[in-house]
């Protein structure tokens, strides 16, 4: 397990599970220790059969990333720490892959829905909440490089998908996420399956792409997202 901030409740619990679990800081918007690291890592541990590629970098701008209010830095320096580190780890340790020849390789890179449609602008009136330019190019791009990454690899037997959640609700790292009431009662009103996204439906959508069970799916990106997508 490879994050920032070190989560003992989670690695307590993964350890009663399991025994070899292993956590290191790393920080991927250090993007130029990208590689230095992670063959610090493959040397000590090995080669992974199954990287979930889903860090989700931004700098103290991020919430100001709107139309009319980002400033081009913050665009440039949030496309590097967040696409740029998902492209270099995914393609690092895809190379790596290649290399060692492992069985049932797989590559899991997180995007959204976003990534595939539009902000509904309508859903951000009178809300907490605004559009954010930044994140829509980085999870379309997510999900194009997935696919240009599958069309390369195939041919050493690594498979690489996308997620795309939908609007996610609930606990992620023992805090609970909370959405603008009326913002909430708006994403409502377009989704079939009337409730948010929770991590779990998200963790399941990974375990059945790093399985056997999807050994021929390949460059597709699975929305998760109760149908919103849809309409």
């Amino acid at each position: 397990i490879l994050d920032i901030k070190k989560d003992f409740t989670f690695l307590k619990y993964l350890k009663k599970k399991k025994n070899n679990v292993f956590f290191k800081k790393f920080d991927v918007s250090k993007i130029n220790k990208i590689d230095s690291e992670l063959t610090s890592l493959f040397k000590k541990y090995g080669c992974p059969n199954i990287l979930v590629n889903c860090t989700y970098p931004k700098d103290n701008r991020w919430i100001k990333n709107t139309f009319s209010k980002i400033k081009i830095s913050s665009l440039k320096k949030n496309l590097v720490i967040n696409l740029a580190s998902c492209a270099w780890i995914s393609k690092t340790v895809a190379e790596q892959m290649k290399k060692k020849k492992l069985k049932n390789m797989s590559i899991i890179n997180m995007s959204s829905i976003y990534g595939l449609v539009a902000q509904d602008l309508s859903l951000y009136e009178n809300t907490n909440l605004s559009e954010n330019l930044t994140y829509s190019i980085i999870k379309g791009g997510i999900i194009n490089y997935t696919k240009q990454m599958a069309s390369y690899y195939g041919k050493y037997n690594i498979r690489v998908n996308s997620i795309a959640p939908g609007g996610l609700e609930g606990k992620i790292s023992g805090k609970q996420q909370k959405q603008d009431s009326l913002f909430k009662k708006n994403y409502m009103k377009k989704n079939p399956i009337k409730r948010f996204c929770k991590a779990e439906d998200v963790a399941s959508a990974t375990l059945f792409l790093a399985s056997e069970s999807s050994s021929y799916i390949t460059g597709t990106t699975l929305v998760v997202d109760g149908g919103y997508t849809i309409i």
